[in-house]
């Protein structure tokens, strides 16, 4: 295993012992004091169960509590004890004197004679707690050296070192800093006992070092099954011990699996990936992975073992800056008093902000112009400083063949479920999809066959989110017995992102991805609020080890089956109606050349190399400003527009670690465009509260003047605002000068859709059909008024004036076809003369925008719905097809009380968010997913108002588009509209159906 990582410590060491060193820390928990919280970021926002609204304390309260009893460090460098002694390290000699009175340092001891070391043990060791609250003040063994493991502060350090001031000599050989689980891993003979020692026993997180050095033990103990690379290079903090500024850290990728040194046969396999901790606050990844590693190359994992010869399985170790920030030898920049917090993101910093590593990626659709997508290929060179480790990832990861399924490990705060799945925003096809939904049912199911229901945790839950919060909660939902839930990203956190890893990953591979199944698996109690310590909780910390252990090996038996999932129509054939008004390609940007990409229309033909510029007409305008903390006291900021903006982005960071205040932007003319409640925000119990830490404003074409940013605030805060200016209103920004990509060359249509669902059709025919052969009669056997097709879908309203079109329709509905229209091809019904659907006219119809096709009102009872869960509610998704997270996605909705009164009954609603093109309506909400009977006849017409809109070209997306990005719950909606059963088959057999033939 080749890596980089420098020897910081000064040990004794036997001449075997691999290198390694510091990492994670750990503060002293003075039973008199509250115990910390955990701190940084991420997520959830749905309900978030059962909270103890007697709690004595609150957020706010238990916060400033916190930062009282000395969780924070001295300021960096700052020196604040002087203990020195030969027998001490440097490394530990540095750490005691540069951190707080009562920090405790992670030390090995090694012990020259029996009475010293017998006089340690009778001072500081102590039973294991069987509640397993903290791990034992210190630990013991005898062989092969009289050796010692515990956390000190500087005072206890010169207590020990008079223990061996005897007749005989010191009675000390050496202590160093060795912070990890292990608790001889800095000593000889560290694995005698297990590598990654059980979560009940581990004395910490796992460290870095400690890990570097375990994953080059396992590879020379069991070469046969593992081999570790190191892929690349994070950016690195400044390290004060050493003085190294900066101090990159290996990425490293294990791979685990029979004969892994036979290059062919690893290549062949099907690959499973595990990223363990790209966000470096996030632990329960890495604290599965690493144990689980050692566990299947030592051949005790029997749920595994089967599984090897035929599939790869990829531990990545993501982010290392995130994981060795826990250091008192790292500074970091924007932490005022230096503390031992995990950090979400990596040492860098663009524009002033911190780097998000969950935001880097180069993904289709929509670009937010604050992030750095690290796309290898033509890399502007202060990308390879920001986000190097990003860029490593991609280039590494795109030489494998056969990834089926990426999970991306994360931690949340508190939700109505133990764990959710995020389904990523890149478009699957019908296999895809299914199997997506089949890994997340065996998951559930196995982790209700480990704990039953959430009662068999429920104790440890709430003294987790006492000990870290300020409040016990219980999870109190009902999918799995309230351990288990999955949907998109909206559907769970209540927002939606774009440059994430998973939606890289899970696009094409002729887009750049690795064409895998991703998703992010999302655990409770698993982020800190910056003012306070992430805390070692073995009685928690086991549950969330053992969720994921349960995660990776339904991945990995998901991995080696045979699946497939059809699609049943009852022998029926289904026409689609396409246009190129639909169409999307690169050749209709205005800074690309005249000459459209060569690749067909259809997910996965791009076109061939990147579109040159023509004359550049962007320009981009970023400022950033610290808010800081005040009571009473609010900061205003500012940002200028002109006729010639296309784009104002406000990007707020550390608003979760904020107890109190408001955020507000305004426009020129002084109205509120968007408002954030940090009161709100920072109760845990509030289900409806954003508790993550970031927030984001899009503004599409703002007004000319001076915006303003209003923020008062507990908590510092770094606002970045991005302006991107075009020559005029027609204009859409070039990517070579906002983010230094050419744009890649596309050309889609979300009608290959059903080009791509035909290759699943077992029983009938899926054809496309311009709008010109339907007007010609193509739908109907000459005028013997039989049918050609017994389906026609329309999802656009190109046609809606040519009466011959608009007649064929008819005749085919009053022939029994079915006729199902999505997204504007909706309007029709405002033209239709079909039974009481004549009585419908475009008053009653209007074309809005949302900002998300989040389904509302739904009635789980209605055919549409089939199959569908409750926690599913977005149709598709926006970013892979050019879509912000601001208000833009296009819908068409119907008058409630029109369409029942046409006989139609209703599955769902959209609330109307904007106007589409300035048109005018009465409707604040209207249907969005219904059936209409078509009087007279056999036939039906489904409604389903958004979920293949055409991609949207107005904003940056230098990396191409998606034909289409339906959600599981998009794509069944469409099968159930069409009246199709889908048919998922494992190893040949049927184990599921969606929906029944109609």
């Amino acid at each position: 295993m080749s890596h980089n990582v420098d020897n910081e410590t000064d040990p004794q060491r036997t001449a075997d012992d691999p290198n390694a060193t510091d990492e994670t820390l750990r503060h002293s928990t003075d039973d008199e004091s509250q115990p910390p919280l955990s701190s940084d970021t991420a997520t959830a926002e749905t309900p978030v169960g059962s909270f103890d609204d007697d709690s004595s304390i609150d957020r706010r309260t238990f916060l400033s509590l916190s930062a009282a009893t000395g969780a924070a460090l001295a300021f960096p460098g700052s020196a604040t004890a002087d203990v020195s002694d030969d027998v001490l390290s440097d490394e530990l000699e540095y750490v005691i004197n540069h951190t707080p009175e009562a920090y405790e340092a992670a030390t090995s001891i090694v012990f020259t004679d029996q009475d010293a070391f017998d006089a340690f043990a009778d001072e500081y060791g102590e039973e294991p707690d069987p509640e397993l609250s903290r791990a034992p003040k210190a630990v013991t063994r005898e062989s092969p050296t009289l050796s010692a493991h515990a956390h000190l502060t500087a005072a206890e350090v010169e207590d020990v070192l008079a223990l061996g001031d005897g007749d005989d000599g010191d009675g000390i050989d050496a202590m160093e800093f060795a912070p990890g689980a292990n608790p001889w891993w800095t000593l000889e003979e560290p694995y005698a006992d297990g590598v990654f020692p059980p979560i009940e026993e581990a004395r910490e997180y796992i460290a870095y070092e400690e890990t570097v050095q375990a994953l080059e033990y396992i590879e020379d103990t069991h070469s046969d099954r593992v081999r570790v690379q190191s892929i690349g290079e994070s950016p690195g903090w400044t390290n004060l011990y050493t003085g190294e500024d900066p101090d990159p850290r290996d990425i490293y990728v294990a791979e685990v699996t029979n004969d892994v040194q036979d290059d062919s046969s690893f290549a062949a396999k099907e690959k499973v990936v595990y990223s363990l901790n790209i966000h470096g606050d996030e632990r329960a990844g890495t604290e599965a992975g690493c144990r689980l590693i050692e566990e299947i190359a030592r051949g005790e994992a029997d749920d595994f073992e089967h599984l090897l010869d035929d599939i790869v399985l990829l531990f990545l170790f993501t982010n290392p800056d995130g994981w060795v920030s826990r250091k008192p030898q790292t500074e970091i920049p924007w932490v005022a008093e230096h503390n031992t917090n995990f950090q979400r993101g990596n040492a860098s910093t663009f524009e002033g902000q911190p780097v998000d590593t969950n935001r880097q990626y180069p993904t289709m659709g929509w670009t937010n112009p604050s992030f750095r997508p690290a796309e290898p290929e033509g890399a502007p060179e202060e990308f390879h400083d920001l986000v190097p480790d990003s860029l490593a990832i991609v280039e590494h990861f795109r030489e494998y063949d056969n990834v089926a399924f990426l999970c991306d490990y994360h931690g949340m705060y508190t939700a109505d479920h133990m764990v959710f799945n995020l389904e990523t925003n890149a478009p699957f096809d019908h296999d895809g999809t299914h199997d997506l939904d089949e890994v997340n049912i065996q998951i559930g199911e196995g982790m209700q066959e480990f704990w039953e229901d959430i009662d068999a945790v429920a104790d440890d839950i709430a003294t987790a989110g006492e000990e870290m919060y300020g409040f016990p909660f219980v999870p109190d939902g009902d999918s799995y017995g309230g351990l288990f839930d999955w949907g998109t990203i909206y559907d769970s956190l209540s927002y939606q992102i774009t440059g994430g890893f998973l939606g890289w990953a899970g696009q094409p591979e002729e887009f750049g991805g690795l064409g895998a199944i991703t998703v992010a698996p999302e655990i409770i109690l698993s982020n800190h609020y910056v003012e306070a310590q992430k805390e070692w909780m073995p009685y928690w910390t086991r549950h969330y080890e053992e969720a994921y252990r349960i995660s990776m090996r339904e991945y990995a038996a998901m991995t080696a089956r045979e699946t497939n999932a059809t699609v049943e129509t009852g022998g029926q054939d289904t026409a689609y109606v396409t246009t190129d008004e639909l169409t999307r390609t690169s050749a209709d940007l205005p800074h690309t050349d005249d000459q459209p990409g060569s690749g067909n229309p259809g997910r996965g033909s791009p076109g061939q190399g990147s579109g040159q510029g023509q004359d550049r007409a962007t320009s981009v305008q970023r400022h950033h400003e610290v808010v800081q903390p005040g009571p009473g006291t609010q900061s205003q900021l500012s940002a200028e527009t002109t006729a010639d903006s296309h784009s104002l982005f406000v990007d707020l960071e550390g608003v979760g670690n904020a107890t109190e205040g408001a955020v507000r932007v305004r426009n020129p003319d002084g109205t509120v465009v968007h408002e954030i409640d940090i009161d709100a925000k920072a109760d845990p119990r509030n289900s409806a509260a954003r508790t993550h830490d970031f927030e984001e404003v899009f503004v599409r074409q703002p007004e000319a003047g001076q915006w303003t940013i209003e923020a008062e605030s507990d908590a510092e805060l770094n606002v970045l605002t991005t302006v991107v200016d075009v020559a005029d209103d027609e204009e859409i920004p070039d990517p070579v000068e906002v983010l230094g990509y050419e744009q890649r060359e596309y050309s889609v249509n979300p009608m290959e859709f059903f080009a791509d669902l035909d290759d699943d059709v077992v029983d009938g025919d899926v054809d496309g059909m311009s709008v010109h052969h339907v007007s010609v009669g193509r739908l109907l056997r000459g005028n013997s008024g039989m049918r050609h097709y017994d389906k026609v879908v329309v999802s656009h309203d190109d046609g809606i004036d040519d009466p011959s079109y608009i007649g064929a329709l008819e005749d085919f509905v009053e022939a029994g076809g079915d006729l199902v229209l999505t997204d504007s091809g909706v309007n029709l019904l405002g033209v239709l003369d079909i039974g009481a659907v004549a009585d419908l006219d475009g008053d009653d119809i209007a074309n809005i925008l949302v900002p998300f096709a989040n389904l509302e009102d739904r009635d789980f009872d209605h055919p549409l719905l089939a199959g569908i869960r409750t926690r599913q509610q977005e149709i598709w998704k926006g970013s892979q097809l050019g879509y912000t997270t601001g208000v833009d996605q296009p819908a068409t909705i119907v008058d409630a009380d029109a369409f029942e009164a046409a006989g139609g009954s209703v599955a769902g609603t959209f609330t109307t968010a904007a106007l589409q093109d300035g048109e005018s309506t009465q409707l604040e909400s209207g249907v969005a997913a219904g059936i209409l009977p078509a009087d007279g006849s056999d036939g039906e017409i489904a409604v389903v108002g958004s979920v293949l809109p055409p991609a949207q070209q107005t904003e940056l997306h230098p990396f191409g588009m998606a034909d289409y990005a339906v959600s599981f719950m998009g794509h069944t909606l469409l099968c159930n509209a069409l009246g199709f059963e889908q048919r998922r088959y494992a190893d040949g057999e049927l184990v599921r159906t969606y929906g029944e033939v109609r």
